[in-house]
């Protein structure tokens, strides 16, 4: 009759003797070491948060279903820009160029709609995962400081925007000059609209950034932070038509977050006077008031 081992097996090597068996345990030698490779620079850091901060909005690297809704906005967007250049391309006896077809400040007003539902569904969210997973305090204790992510948020933000903005109207651009009949001389003579079209797509940019960014700090949860900036720019525009028409003045308009940007960037290409300082008195207390807003929320170095 086999011996019983002090661990309730049988003698001669039973599975309590064995490696890995119900009676024995392996001890592993776990410990944090120091990082011996090559240390990047921080500002590999800021830029690994923009390439994300980018990515994650345009479902990038991520299912084809999250792909959709921000393709469709990117479409939609473009469409108009890509159509009226494709008329002189595909149809020679059409004598008119694309901005005659359509000018900057009519573009401009076509995507006013794409880029409030883009900014809507992408720019408040960018911010409330990370602080939604309290992963704030991680990296802001090691990577990067609180400056340098909202720097990095900031700058993917612009970079998204102005994807929307931006690129249809440089897109008419360069489609009239490589229309023309002689595109050299349609260069030289028109090149003097590019600073006017940066700077129209920077006012509706810088401000978008700072609203829809301001407003998704405020909150963890993706879909208050959607619902707030939908508010904002729901609202408002009603709220300065009631004033409208019961004052029966033009100065409310200027109040409107959501036209507002909208008409001084088309004063800014059209070279007119636009609609008065109230406007840009406005655009500067929203984009002044979402810096320190996200100041105050980061500041802190914390999830709070």
């Amino acid at each position: 009759m086999a011996e019983a081992t002090a661990g309730g097996g049988p003698a001669g090597g039973g599975p309590a003797d064995r490696p890995g068996g119900p009676g024995s345990a392996v001890l592993h030698d776990i410990r944090y070491s120091r990082y011996t490779g090559a240390l990047r620079p921080r500002r590999s850091a800021v830029a690994a948060l923009v390439a994300a901060g980018i990515r994650r909005p345009l479902g990038l690297r991520r299912s084809a279903g999250a792909k959709v809704w921000p393709f469709l906005l990117l479409a939609v967007a473009y469409l108009p820009a890509v159509a009226v250049v494709a008329v002189p391309l595909l149809v020679p006896q059409v004598p008119l160029q694309p901005t005659e077809l359509i000018g900057y400040p009519q573009l401009l007003t076509t995507n006013a709609v794409v880029l409030l539902a883009f900014v809507a569904t992408s720019l408040p969210s960018m911010l409330t995962r990370d602080r939604r997973d309290r992963v704030l305090s991680l990296y802001f204790s090691t990577a990067v400081s609180w400056v340098e992510y909202v720097v990095a948020t900031v700058l993917a933000a612009l970079v998204l925007l102005a994807i929307i903005v931006l690129g249809p109207m440089l897109v008419l651009f360069f489609g009239s000059v490589a229309t023309a009949d002689a595109p050299g001389t349609w260069f030289a003579d028109t090149v003097g609209d590019l600073p006017r079209i940066v700077a129209a797509a920077a006012v509706v940019v810088v401000f978008h950034t700072a609203l829809g960014l301001a407003i998704g700090s405020l909150t963890a949860k993706r879909v208050f932070a959607v619902g707030g900036y939908l508010a904002v720019v729901l609202v408002g525009p009603a709220l300065t038509g009631i004033l409208y028409g019961v004052l029966g003045e033009e100065w409310p308009l200027a109040l409107d977050p959501s036209s507002g940007p909208i008409r001084l960037a088309t004063a800014i290409v059209s070279g007119t006077t636009g609609p008065g300082n109230l406007a840009w008195l406005v655009w500067a207390l929203v984009v002044l008031g979402g810096g320190a807003v996200l100041a105050a929320r980061y500041g802190r170095g914390s999830d709070a």
